[in-house]
């Protein structure tokens, strides 16, 4: 959590430069956020993660914190080795003081089953630089979806989540 917080107090809105409201750099940079994330692939991370994320960017979801555009794109890049598909729908966007909150429906395709289609809600709260690139991105949605379904652990967790 350490990170986290510095990363929050690095980006702070009433600190930095950040986009300005209501700017085609604006609108720009929401409009390539929710393109890279349509079909999250291994082609559109590889071709526009330095496009969307600055040098020393921030990431953090369910699973891994990432530090700077290098572990950003390896993370993104191992993580596509789970599944045949992800997609994101983003439903709305949500704007406060620099802070953008994209609300999604998050929808993956498996590799060890093809026919299975899991869905999860979440957010992503980001923060872009004047330029429009992401330098604060975390993502909240229930990663446990994602654990009960593998083989040990599985069960393990849902026994915990009908207990809690």
């Amino acid at each position: 959590m350490k990170n986290y917080y510095e990363a929050l107090k690095k980006t702070d809105p009433r600190q930095i430069a950040l986009l300005k409201a209501g700017s085609d750099e604006e609108k720009k940079a929401v409009d390539q956020f929710k393109d890279f994330y349509r079909v999250f692939s291994l082609e559109k991370i590889r071709g526009n993660v330095r496009t969307l994320y600055r040098e020393d960017a921030y990431f953090r979801d369910g699973f891994r914190e990432a530090m700077g555009i290098d572990a950003i794109e390896k993370y993104f890049v191992s993580s596509t080795e789970a599944f045949w598909e992800c997609t994101f729908d983003i439903q709305d966007v949500a704007v406060h003081e620099g802070n953008y909150y994209f609300r999604w429906i998050m929808t993956l395709v498996p590799k060890r089953n093809k026919d299975e289609h899991i869905q999860a809600v979440g957010m992503s709260h980001v923060r872009f630089d004047e330029r429009g690139k992401i330098v604060f991105h975390q993502d909240y949605w229930d990663t446990g979806m994602i654990y009960e379904r593998i083989p040990i652990l599985g069960p393990i967790m849902t026994w915990i989540r009908q207990r809690v």
